[in-house]
C-alpha cells in the first residue's frame, strides 16, 4: 500500500520524536484512528455476541448451565488453539490471517440465525472461539507495525534514540487501543439490549454479523509498516513442528521477567473472574440494590478501566514491569475492599479503583511483551498470553459457581480479592529478589584474550624488552652485540588493553540473551592506539532487545 511522503505526515504522537529527533518514515495519518475504531468495533461485536448467544440458549432451555456452556464454547478454543494460532500469525502475513478470522466470525453469526437448539448453537459458538483464537492475539502482535517502521540501523548514532521513541509510541498506542477495547465491550451489551428488545436474538445476531463484516473491511485497508527485522535467529523454522508450536512458551520460560508477569496476571485473572460471578449476587442479595446496583458496579469498573488504560499509555518503558505488578496488587485490593462495603456507593468506589488498576496493568503487560518478544515469535507469545487470560477466566468463573452454592457472596469477594493480593505479592517478591541478586552479583574476573600474544615478565637484570635477546646473543661476536644494541626494542603487547577488552566481553547482563541468538563478536584490537575499538555496528541493539540496566527496574 502506498504511503504519502514523510514530510507530509506529522508524528503519530507528541513526545520524544518531536524533541529534535528526525522522524522515522510515517504511516498515513489515518492509521492509528482507524486501528482504534477497528478495535472498538471488534470489541463491540464480542460483547454483543456473548449476550445474544446467552439469551438464545436460555430462551430455549431455561437452564443456567447452558449459559455457562456458551462462555466455555467461546473461551476454550482460544486457550486450546493458542499455539497453532500463534504459529499462523508468525508464519503468514498478518493481514490475510486477521481478515479471514473476522470474516469467519461474520459467517458464523449469520449461520446462527438459521439454527435452534442448544447443540447447534454451542457448536457454532465454538466457531467464534476458533476465530477469536487468531483475532485476539493478532491484534496485539501488530501494534508495533501500527506506529511506523523500526529505526534505521545504518545510523547507529540516531538509531538508539529513534528506537526508544518508537517504543514510547507503542506504549501510547496500547493505551488507546485498550481504551477502545473497553469502550466497545461496554457498547456491545447496550446494543444487545436494544436489538433483542426490537427483534429478538435473531436480529441481534444479524447485528453481530454486520459488525464483524465492518471489521473485516477495516482490516483490509489498515496500513501496516514493514515487519521489524528478526532479533537474532530465534525459531528460524528449522525445528520440528512441535518445536515451532511451543516457541512462544519457550520464550516466556527463557525471558524470566516476561514469563513471571504473564504468570502473575493469569493467577490474578482467575480470582478476578470469581468476583465477576459473585458480584451479581453481592449487589442484589447482600447490598439489596437489585439489578440497578449490579449495573452500577459494572459501570464503575468500566469507567475505572477506561481511565487506567489511558493513563497506562504514558508509562515509561523502564516502569512497565513494576506497573504490571503494582496494578495487579491494586486490582486485588479493589475487589477485597468492595467485599467490605456496607452500601452501594462504597462498593462502586472500590470497583472504580480496581478498574483503574486493572487498566494500568493491561497496558503495561501488553506493552512489555511488545518490547521484549522478538518479531519472529511475537504472534506465538501473544497467543500464549491470550490463552492464559481466557483459560484463567473460565477457571475462575467455574470456581465461583461452585463456591457460591455454600458461601456468602461477600466471602467469595474476599477470597477473590485476597487471592489477587497474594498472587501479586508473591510475584513482586520474586521480581525484586531476582533483580536484587543481579544488582549485587560480583563482577567476574576478566579473562585475557586468548588470541593475544603471551607476555613474558622482563628480567630484573636486563632492561625491558632486551633480556631474552641478550641471553640468546651470548657467546656471539662483538659485531652481533653491537648490532643488537642498535636494533630497536621489540614492541610489547599491551596487556591492559587486552584485559579491558575481556572485561567488556564478560560484562554480566541482567538477562541472558535468547539461547538461539548469535554470539557477540569481539571487535578487533587496535594495538597502535593501545585500546580496543568497537565498530559502530556493535553498539546497535534491535528494537525488541531489552534496554540497558540503567533503564530497567
Amino acid at each position: 500500500m502506498s504511503r504519502p511522503p514523510t514530510n507530509d505526515v506529522p508524528p503519530a504522537w507528541p513526545g520524544p520524536t518531536a524533541a529534535g529527533l528526525p522522524a522515522p518514515p510515517s504511516l498515513p495519518r489515518y492509521t492509528l484512528p482507524l486501528a482504534f475504531g477497528l478495535q472498538a468495533v471488534v470489541s463491540a461485536g464480542d460483547g454483543l455476541v456473548l449476550i445474544a448467544l446467552a439469551s438464545r440458549v436460555y430462551q430455549g432451555s431455561h437452564a443456567s448451565w447452558a449459559v455457562a456452556a456458551v462462555f466455555l464454547a467461546v473461551t476454550i478454543p482460544i486457550t486450546a488453539l493458542a499455539p497453532l494460532a500463534g504459529l499462523l500469525l508468525d508464519r503468514l502475513p498478518p493481514r490475510p490471517v486477521l481478515v479471514a478470522a473476522a470474516a469467519g466470525q461474520a459467517v458464523v453469526a449469520l449461520a446462527l440465525t438459521q439454527v435452534a437448539g442448544i447443540g447447534p448453537v454451542l457448536a457454532l459458538a465454538t466457531g467464534f472461539g476458533v476465530c477469536a483464537a487468531v483475532l485476539q492475539p493478532g491484534l496485539g502482535a501488530i501494534v508495533p507495525r501500527l506506529v511506523g517502521p523500526a529505526a534505521d540501523a545504518s545510523q547507529p548514532d540516531q538509531a538508539g534514540r529513534a528506537a526508544q521513541a518508537r517504543r514510547a509510541r507503542i506504549t501510547r498506542a496500547n493505551g488507546y487501543l485498550q481504551a477502545a477495547t473497553w469502550g466497545g465491550f461496554t457498547l456491545g451489551p447496550l446494543l444487545a439490549a436494544v436489538l433483542v428488545a426490537a427483534g429478538g436474538t435473531g436480529l441481534a445476531l444479524v447485528g453481530v454479523a454486520a459488525i464483524y463484516a465492518l471489521g473485516t473491511l477495516g482490516l483490509c485497508v489498515l496500513p501496516l509498516a514493514p515487519p521489524d527485522p528478526p532479533a537474532g535467529q530465534a525459531d528460524t523454522g528449522r525445528g520440528g513442528f512441535a518445536s515451532q508450536l511451543s516457541a512462544g512458551l519457550r520464550f516466556l520460560r527463557q525471558d524470566v521477567d516476561a514469563g513471571l508477569l504473564v504468570l502473575v496476571v493469569g493467577v490474578m485473572v482467575v480470582f478476578a473472574n470469581m468476583a465477576v460471578v459473585a458480584e451479581v449476587a453481592f449487589a442484589e442479595s447482600v447490598l439489596r440494590a437489585g439489578p440497578t446496583g449490579y449495573s452500577m458496579l459494572v459501570a464503575a469498573w468500566s469507567i475505572g478501566m477506561l481511565a487506567g488504560t489511558l493513563a497506562g499509555g504514558r508509562l515509561p518503558e523502564r516502569r512497565l514491569a513494576l506497573a504490571t505488578l503494582v496494578g495487579t496488587l491494586a486490582t486485588g485490593a479493589g475487589v477485597a475492599l468492595a467485599g467490605t462495603a456496607a452500601v452501594l456507593w462504597q462498593a462502586a468506589a472500590a470497583y472504580a479503583f480496581g478498574g483503574l488498576a486493572n487498566g494500568l496493568e493491561v497496558v503495561a503487560t501488553r506493552s512489555f511483551l511488545n518490547h521484549r518478544a522478538p518479531p519472529q515469535v511475537a504472534g506465538r507469545v501473544f497467543a500464549v498470553y491470550s490463552g492464559v487470560l481466557f483459560g484463567a477466566a473460565s477457571l475462575g468463573m467455574a470456581a465461583a459457581g461452585g463456591l457460591l452454592g455454600s458461601l456468602n457472596p461477600r466471602v467469595v469477594l474476599f477470597l477473590a480479592g485476597g487471592g489477587g493480593l497474594v498472587a501479586a505479592g508473591v510475584g513482586a517478591l520474586f521480581y525484586a529478589r531476582r533483580h536484587f541478586r543481579v544488582a549485587r552479583s560480583p563482577r567476574p574476573q576478566p579473562v585475557p584474550d586468548p588470541a593475544a600474544p603471551a607476555v613474558t615478565a622482563p628480567s630484573e637484570e636486563a632492561p625491558q624488552g632486551t633480556g631474552s635477546s641478550e641471553e640468546a646473543s651470548q657467546g656471539t661476536g662483538s659485531s652481533e652485540e653491537a648490532s643488537h644494541e642498535t636494533a630497536p626494542p621489540e614492541e610489547t603487547p599491551d596487556l591492559t588493553a587486552s584485559l579491558e577488552r575481556a572485561s567488556q566481553l564478560t560484562e554480566p547482563s541482567e538477562r541472558a540473551p535468547h539461547p538461539t541468538a548469535p554470539a557477540a563478536t569481539a571487535p578487533p584490537l587496535d594495538r597502535s592506539a593501545g585500546r580496543p575499538q568497537l565498530s559502530p555496528a556493535s553498539g546497535g541493539r534491535p528494537p525488541t532487545a531489552p534496554p540497558p540496566r540503567a533503564d530497567r527496574e
